[in-house]
């Protein structure tokens, strides 16, 4: 292991050597994460869905979100770029720095401060039925923030050696949580009416609104997915590890919290399971994995936003980058609002994220033709310069496809149209920027003719 040193440049290809099991250890673990479990739960409690169909809700969120971010990672795998430094070539070279770099800042300190927050709330809970005594919630949170921040500095190989570490504890952890809620004396925890879910009804609205939910949420990524993708060898690992890790971990969580909100309609399990057993020993056990489970996932958040924001000042490099995200993301985790209207804040991100994908999806795959001119990504007055920098018909169609998202009610599945409309319009204002630039380039010539 050694710090990182790489940071907007394009990791060499001999350096590229990473599986699709360490790629599949590193999102798995960064998916299994407290907020996840919340997630789920909330498809319960507040969709309102039998826990075999809040399963089903967010595996199909989750599976569609993949399937439209394994295009975009595809950058990370063949040219060892950074998500943010491949976006040049959607939005232009200032458009990538000042708009997208940004939004995913935005997106991973949130992300953050959910974890670290969720985290306190079980870790609170745990504490208080081993000693009696009510930990305050705040300085817990920015306690748990400030070891996740430390360790996420180190760059991507400490990350991945963590994580692998993490992984088989993290598991280990979760059939606790599982083996506690089936033990358990309490009849609302038995299985079979887990399972019937007898104080939730399926509805159409319910299940629509948390596929798009989850969907929203996992597509946050898109700026930044080819990030953890830089070091992969190829694109079957990164397809393997991605796609499987993502809607594996969709199963776990969705279970796990869901499971809690079907007995109890608490959203957190950690807090649901604290009042299951007295056995210090367990408890000491479950608290071990509201720690190990939330500093998975907030390594990964803060190397990435680094990287988000190296991109927008590359005189910062990697680690001051990230230093300073780190030191953002653990002020955050002190506003509990966070967590408390999680998915109010969830979906404002994923009203953004669901456009943003359809633009470059269709700029990728239909415009460029998944074709990248990897050095002139990184000239400012290069093939990407665009208008002043900034692609303008891809931030129009952003903005159209935003609007239409927040029309639409949760019923119409509007992740999908959101990614939908993102793209068709980005391919027609393309070609009109084409044809208006053709124009404009030709006007330009006889102008400069009829002068000499």
């Amino acid at each position: 292991m050694a710090i990182e040193g790489y940071g907007v440049e394009p990791v060499p290809r001999e350096l590229r050597v990473v599986g699709w099991r360490d790629l599949f250890a590193i999102n798995f673990t960064f998916f299994l994460n407290p907020v996840m479990y919340v997630l789920g739960a909330l498809a319960v409690a507040q969709g309102g869905l039998p826990l075999p169909w809040a399963v089903l809700a967010m595996v199909t969120g989750q599976a569609l979100a993949f399937t439209v971010l394994l295009p975009v990672a595809e950058v990370g795998v063949d040219h060892g770029l950074p998500g943010q430094v491949s976006l040049r070539a959607t939005l232009g070279f200032w458009g990538a720095r000042l708009l997208s770099s940004p939004y995913r800042v935005v997106a991973a300190t949130y992300w953050f401060a959910a974890q670290a927050l969720t985290s306190a709330y079980g870790f609170q809970a745990i504490v208080q039925t081993m000693t009696g005594n009510r930990l305050p919630l705040v300085p817990v949170a920015l306690g748990l923030a400030a070891v996740h921040a430390v360790l996420a500095l180190l760059g991507f190989d400490v990350m991945r050696y963590v994580l692998r570490v993490l992984l088989p504890l993290s598991l280990a952890l979760t059939g606790v949580l599982l083996s506690l809620y089936l033990s358990a004396g309490d009849p609302r925890f038995s299985l079979h009416r887990v399972l019937r879910s007898p104080d939730q009804h399926l509805t159409w609205v319910g299940f629509a609104t948390y596929v798009t939910v989850m969907c929203g949420a996992s597509l946050t990524l898109v700026t930044n997915v080819a990030d953890i993708c830089r070091y992969t060898r190829s694109r079957r690992d990164m397809r393997i590890g991605l796609f499987g890790s993502a809607v594996t971990s969709a199963i776990v969580t969705t279970f796990i919290g869901g499971y809690a909100a079907a007995a109890t309609g608490e959203s957190n399990p950690f807090v649901a399971v604290a009042g299951l057993t007295h056995a210090d020993a367990v408890l000491a056990v479950v608290l071990v994995a509201v720690v190990v489970q939330s500093l998975a996932a907030n390594v990964t958040n803060v190397y990435t936003a680094g990287l988000s924001l190296v991109n927008s000042v590359p005189l910062l490099g990697r680690f001051r980058a990230s230093a300073l995200v780190a030191a953002v993301s653990i002020a955050l985790s002190g506003f509990p609002d966070f967590v408390t209207h999680a998915q109010h804040w969830i979906v404002h991100l994923g009203n953004v994220a669901a456009p943003l994908t359809g633009v470059i999806l269709a700029d990728y795959l239909l415009v460029r033709r998944r074709h990248v001119d990897v050095q002139a990504l990184y000239e400012p007055r290069g093939r990407y310069r665009y208008i002043r920098g900034v692609n303008i018909a891809a931030v129009f169609a952003t903005g159209i496809a935003v609007g239409a998202y927040y029309a639409l009610p949760h019923a119409a599945v509007k992740v999908v149209w959101g990614i939908a409309i993102g793209g068709a319009a980005y391919v027609v204002l393309a070609a009109v920027q084409r044809v208006v630039g053709s124009r404009a380039r030709a006007t330009s010539k006889t102008r400069v003719r009829w002068a000499e």
